[in-house]
Parts: C-alpha cells; sequence; structure tokens
C-alpha cells in the first residue's frame, strides 16, 4: 500500500500554545506538500445550560474564536488557513472527528500538552480521543 500525502489537513486549535505549534506545523507541511488546510474551533455548550447562559457563553467563545484564528492566520505565514467554528453540545473529540470525515480530511493536527496518567498515554484527552476515533492519520504536535 502506497501513503499519498495529504491534500487537505485539518488543525484543531483551542488558543493554547501547543495548538497554535500545531497550526504552525500544520502550515509548513501545507506550504511544503500544496495541501489545503482547514482550521477549526469546537464550542463546547452544555446542553443542560439555562438559554440565558448559552446566550452569555455564545458570545463570549465566538468572540474568543475570532482571536485565535487571527492568532492561527499569524501562525501560518504565508498559507491562507480556511476557518471554520462550529458548536457541540456533546464532545469536542466527536466533534472533530466528524468534521473531518464531513470534510474529507487527509491528516488532522493537533497540539497536546502531554498529560501524565496511564489512560491518556502522554497524550491530553482529545488528542488521545481523536487518535483513537478518527478515519485518516493523526499528527500530534507537542
Amino acid at each position: 500500500m502506497q501513503a499519498s500525502m495529504p491534500k487537505k489537513i485539518l488543525v484543531a486549535v483551542d488558543g493554547s500554545e501547543p495548538s497554535l505549534k500545531a497550526a504552525a506545523y500544520a502550515a509548513k507541511l501545507a506550504n511544503l506538500n500544496g495541501s489545503e488546510i482547514v482550521a477549526l474551533y469546537v464550542i463546547l455548550i452544555p446542553h443542560y445550560a439555562s438559554q440565558k447562559t448559552v446566550e452569555s457563553l455564545r458570545k463570549e467563545l465566538y468572540s474568543k474564536s475570532d482571536e485565535i484564528m487571527q492568532q492561527v492566520k499569524k501562525a501560518s505565514s504565508n498559507i491562507k488557513p480556511e476557518t471554520k467554528v462550529i458548536e457541540t453540545d456533546r464532545s469536542v473529540v466527536e466533534a472533530i472527528v466528524e468534521f473531518a470525515l464531513k470534510s474529507n480530511i487527509d491528516l488532522i493536527v493537533l497540539g497536546t500538552r502531554g498529560s501524565a496518567g496511564i489512560p491518556k498515554l502522554m497524550l491530553g484527552s482529545v488528542a488521545a480521543g481523536v487518535v483513537n476515533s478518527a478515519h485518516c492519520p493523526v499528527l500530534a504536535v507537542r
């Protein structure tokens, strides 16, 4: 089986230093390979929250997402990533994996802080979940 280089790369970001490193790495990879890049920010809205709380969270988190996407664009140097913000009330991992599948993503890149503990095996919980659930290769950047 011959592996092909990714044509469409998804980088999941949350504004943390590791996620911005992942965005910069994904941009370099996309530049070398001529790939498209999509930056994804997932907003988690608890399903049990009141309508007032949901509205407040949406306002704050969409504002934060704008700031983060500006940082991603800076980190991506000469690559202009497509940016997407999606909402979920279930799981950030599920949202990333479903988005990747529906968008025909060939590679998912995400940052990880590296967490202690046997279940996480040196990956953060979101990174570990995506690695275990994705339909395509996943690159964790530290």
